[in-house]
Parts: structure tokens; C-alpha cells; sequence
């Protein structure tokens, strides 16, 4: 049985929303914005006979280049500086004692730190695991362009680190 958009928009809401907080670094009225200007645009092009996991990469795509033409200033290229590599960044690995659940709040505030074609780069491969070859179509760059941009999971993870440490007090992570 095919499903209808409307079920489709409606097992995928919470999952695009938590996206959008994501990549609108938890401004939660933009988050809004965001996803109802993607489900209203992705309405009209909508094709029946989709697979579950297709159609939730084609919403996520579509969330993502709403996202990027939101932000994008026009003639912009995909790789503008302030989304370049970083130069000597090497993989940030997270602690082994730091364990439980991530703050919302201190995530919101670790992404506000990332340009936002890094943001969007980090939700798709790290967060949706999305393959390098399909986040690459979705932002329009290459693969090792891509990479540049995941490079930005050092600053994320950093400034995640940094924001959840302060909040859970001097001791340090509340497990």
C-alpha cells in the first residue's frame, strides 16, 4: 500500500523538527519555520511509491536545502571561507567517563558555534548517517569537500564539551 504525504509528513514531523532545532541551533520558531516550509514545498513534488527509508531521505534533503537557501547569500559558492577546512583539526574522541544522555540545550548551543553548511554536513552523515556520496548530492559538493565540512565535528564536539561541563557544575558531566 502506498502511503499518502500525509502520513509520510506525519511519522517524520519529530524526527525533521529535532533536525531543524539542530540546524537552527534550538531557535525553536525558526525550527517551526523550517519545517513547515519544507513540508509545504516538499507536498508539491511528492512522489507516491517510495520506500519508508527513501521518502525520510527525501524529506531530510529537502529540510536540508531549505535550511541552506535560507542562509546562503545569493552567488554564493558551496564552499564559502567561513565553511572551510580547519586547519590542523584532528578527531575530537569523546571521553570514555562521559556518559548518558546530551543536553538538548548544550547541543543547540555547541552547533550555534559551526557554520551552518558544516551544521547541516554533521546532521546528515553524523546524526542520520547518511553515506558520504548521498550528503554530498544533498549539499551540492564533492566528497572530499565533505570531509572538510565533517572536520567541523572537532568544534562541535569541543564546544559540546565545554557547554555541558558548565552546566552540570564543577564536577564535571552528570552521568
Amino acid at each position: 500500500m502506498h502511503r499518502t504525504f500525509e502520513e509520510l509528513a506525519g511519522q517524520e514531523i519529530d524526527r525533521l523538527y529535532h533536525g531543524a532545532l539542530f540546524l537552527k541551533a534550538g531557535e525553536e520558531a525558526a525550527a517551526e519555520d523550517l519545517v513547515l516550509w519544507t513540508l509545504t514545498g516538499a507536498s508539491q513534488s511528492f512522489r507516491r511509491g517510495l520506500s519508508h527509508s527513501d521518502a525520510s531521505r527525501w524529506l531530510e534533503d529537502r529540510l536540508v536545502r531549505a535550511f541552506l537557501a535560507g542562509i546562503a547569500p545569493a552567488g554564493a559558492s558551496p564552499l564559502d571561507s567561513e565553511d572551510g577546512p580547519i586547519d590542523g583539526a584532528e578527531p575530537v574522541r569523546v571521553p570514555s567517563a562521559v556518559r548518558g544522555e546530551i543536553d538538548p540545550q548544550a547541543l543547540f548551543m555547541a552547533a550555534e558555534r559551526v557554520p551552518p553548511r558544516a551544521r547541516a554536513a554533521l546532521w546528515l552523515v553524523i546524526f542520520r548517517r547518511w553515506t558520504y556520496d548521498d550528503a554530498s548530492r544533498a549539499l551540492d559538493t564533492d566528497p572530499g569537500s565533505l570531509k572538510d565540512l565533517l572536520s567541523y565535528r572537532h568544534v562541535l564536539l569541543t564546544a559540546l564539551m565545554r557547554d555541558s561541563s558548565e552546566q552540570s557544575g564543577a564536577n564535571g558531566f552528570q552521568t
